[in-house]
């Protein structure tokens, strides 16, 4: 946030009186007040941006506006020319990237604003390279032999500049003039990422669109042997593909096209004539059978046929890539599980999970069975929970008189019990969901939604006990084909011992990582970890490795195990690469090295600013350049530190009492620079927009209070001792 120096605290303490009255913004994904603080809203404070009356504009100040109007950008002739495929009077037509054109008109060439015609900006003889008129101002196309380099080259410059309509050009270009170099798989590679990057975060691909990018991912992998081009081919496609599946929207919308009557329904005439290539049939679709599917039903399609191609296209990776060294076949079968699961095959995807641990697991340079093991530990557990708890559900449900009995933590901290028939407790809808949570935690929520919206008619209505004698017939096959045998403290503790005994160094370590983070006993005593294991440790044990020996205080050999894995794999690490970083980050904190602690946060974000410990990352690093600050007095770190916490006070994910210290933070790292306007406003936003935050309300007041008697305005910390008082009231009593 920028501080206008002219903003005084009386406007200050006025604004936030104002807001007071509206109550905070305990909201983890935004901040109503902030919004309104900057000066975006009718808060009564003009805003620093705000403009005087024309009358009251001198003539100096004429001269400074005008000097700061937006200059007007001119086109510019100069650049390097390359072909665009066309020809004219017996010469190909060259173009640069601004729009200009350089065409032969029969007797000298010509750079025009339009082929053929135009504005002339310049002239050069019929040998192109000769001198040009008009002081030569126009630069030539490359010389044949360097016109393929030039081409990629510059493709490139402005893909990395975000210039994407003259990279996707010059890539085209690239691929129609040059079909078999080697780098043109490389082209397709960017053309298939470039088809969708004039989508917004918020916006959803085209069908053509995403039929653009998967074709150009497509021929990556039929112009290329290079496993690690095909690779990122494959895994981008993957990520649309997710992105597409998540919210078919575009795909939608071209199933639409087949609306012949314009009903936004299709019929399953028009639906036939889409020619969709669907998996399962349109009476599958038709959720409520009235012969048409509608938008809620099209999305249903577009979203399972999409998970279904995510399957097939990790599926055919493997069939006809797993004999490549250095394939991506753990990441694949994750992914394939993924899918699996999706499409409503979780045993399935639980076992193909499992067959690759098996096959790899002794193999640390793989570094997706490492991902896999956690997954695979933590799909287990919900679906053994899942189908256990709905189907014990579902059995109690066929005696309505049975005595049920249950106690729970009501929304005021107050332990509640109740008893009662179970027809008693679910005609009540205040004691149902509370005994449903309580008693059968973690239960599929279409059942949940059923019992719930229909209560006692599941005990009196023939139709709601139809409904659920399906439901139980259902969870019963679930629960028959759900692979019991492949529990994961058995299967490892099993793999552990096998491990063990013939000398499978990496094997043995991931079962004794994965043991313990299941909390299971199986492995046996107390594992140390040793720097003579570091060899045999894949990324995800070198991790959890480092934890244990951070935990020991060994900050020396956690260090060099994080060094190790990032050294060696810096390309494959995934995820891991922000564990090592974090880890490298406490490391740094515990020598009281603030500076390395904050370059190894922001390390770790770089590679996963998604990761579920990323706000945790943000406030370290924040923390640790406002020691840093502090030991070297450099102000420019104290303004780094502010930006981190405010990326955390206003992003999303973080708990209120996180926001609320990150709030209290910025108002300290602007303390340090006394800036006591900015810390004061800090402060009591804190106050305002996180009541409940008890460790940092008290706090921010106290320092509030402080801020405005250093800038020497006592007679209106009266009115913060108020807030502070009627706080208290509030929360505190």
């Amino acid at each position: 946030m920028i501080f206008n120096k002219f903003l005084t605290f009386s406007c200050v303490i006025s604004l936030l009186f104002l807001f007071a009255s509206c109550g905070g913004d305990e909201d983890d994904t935004g901040s109503k007040a902030n919004d309104d603080i900057s000066g975006e809203g009718d808060s009564g404070v003009a805003s620093p941006a705000e403009k005087p009356d024309v009358n009251e504009i001198s003539e100096a100040d004429e001269d400074l506006i005008a000097e700061e109007e937006e200059e007007k950008v001119v086109p510019n002739p100069n650049g390097v020319y390359l072909p665009t495929g066309e020809e004219k009077n017996g010469q190909p037509v060259y173009e640069n990237q601004e729009g200009f054109t350089m065409w032969f008109d029969g007797a000298v060439w010509k750079i025009t604003d339009k082929t053929g015609g135009g504005k002339v900006i310049s002239l050069g003889k019929a040998s192109i390279n000769d001198d040009w008129q008009n002081g030569g101002k126009a630069r030539f196309y490359p010389d044949k032999e360097y016109a393929k380099d030039a081409t990629f080259r510059l493709a490139v410059a402005f893909q990395g500049s975000q210039d994407n309509k003259n990279a996707i050009r010059l890539f085209e270009q690239f691929a129609m003039d040059f079909p078999d170099d080697k780098l043109v798989a490389e082209v397709y590679l960017s053309l298939g990422d470039l088809a969708i990057s004039e989508v917004g975060p918020d916006d959803q691909p085209s069908y053509e669109q995403i039929s653009n990018a998967r074709k150009n991912y497509a021929m990556v992998r039929s112009k290329t042997e290079d496993i690690g081009l095909i690779s990122d081919a494959t895994f981008n496609e993957g990520g649309l593909l997710e992105r597409v599946a998540e919210n078919p929207e575009g795909v939608v919308n071209f199933y639409y096209k087949f609306d012949g009557n314009k009903d936004e329904v299709l019929q399953k005439n028009e639906f036939a004539a889409g020619d969709f290539n669907t998996t399962k049939p349109f009476a599958e679709y038709d959720l409520n059978k009235d012969g048409t599917l509608d938008y809620g039903e099209l999305f249903e399609v577009a979203s399972y046929e999409t998970y279904t191609q995510i399957e097939k296209l990790y599926r055919d990776y493997q069939q006809n890539f797993s004999a490549k060294e250095g394939a991506r076949l753990s990441e694949a079968t994750e992914k394939i599980g993924f899918a699996c699961e999706e499409l409503g095959r979780p045993s399935e995807m639980l076992k193909m999970y499992y067959q690759n641990i098996e096959k790899f697991g002794n193999d640390p340079s793989n570094a997706g069975v490492d991902s896999l093991l956690q997954k695979y530990a933590k799909k287990y557990s919900e679906y053994d929970i899942l189908y256990g708890n709905t189907l014990r559900l579902l059995k109690l449900l066929g005696s309505p008189t049975s005595m049920v009995s249950f106690s729970y933590v009501n929304r005021g901290g107050i332990e509640e019990s109740h008893e009662g028939t179970l027809e008693e407790i679910v005609r009540d809808r205040k004691k149902l969901l509370p005994f449903l949570n309580t008693e059968f935690p973690g239960i599929d929520n279409d059942v949940m939604t059923e019992l719930v919206k229909s209560r006692t008619a599941v005990f009196t209505s023939d139709t709601h006990k139809a409904k659920f004698l399906g439901y139980l017939k259902r969870f019963e096959g679930y629960l028959a084909n759900f692979p019991s045998d492949i529990a994961p403290a058995k299967v490892f503790s099993k793999l552990l011992q096998d491990a063990s005994a013939s000398g499978k160094k990496p094997l043995e370590l991931r079962m004794r990582f994965i043991l313990d983070k299941i909390g299971s006993n199986a492995a046996g005593g107390t594992y140390n970890p040793q720097r003579s294991d570091f060899p045999a440790a894949s990324p995800g044990v070198l991790v959890w490795m480092a934890e244990k020996m951070i935990a020991q205080n060994s900050i020396e050999d956690a260090v060099s195990a994080m060094e190790r894995l990032i050294q060696n794999y810096g390309d494959a690490g995934g995820e891991f690469l922000f564990d090592a970083n974090y880890l490298l980050g406490q490391a740094k904190e515990k020598n009281k090295d603030f500076q390395g602690a904050a370059f190894h946060y922001e390390s770790a974000l770089s590679n996963s600013s998604w990761h579920e410990k990323a706000n945790d990352a943000r406030m370290r690093m924040g923390n640790s350049l406002y020691e840093a600050a502090k030991s070297t007095k450099q102000d420019e770190l104290y303004k780094k530190a502010e930006t981190a916490f405010q990326e955390v006070r206003n992003g999303e994910g973080a708990s209120i009492d996180l926001k609320a210290e990150s709030s209290y933070m910025m108002g300290e790292c602007r303390k340090e620079l006394k800036d006591w306007g900015a810390a004061g406003f800090y402060y009591l936003e804190t106050t305002l927009s996180f009541p409940s935050a008890q460790k940092w309300v008290p706090k921010s007041f106290e320092q509030a209070i402080r801020c405005y008697e250093q800038a020497g305005l006592v007679d209106q910390v009266s009115g913060i001792e108020k807030q502070y008082a009627d706080w208290q009231r509030n929360y505190l009593e």
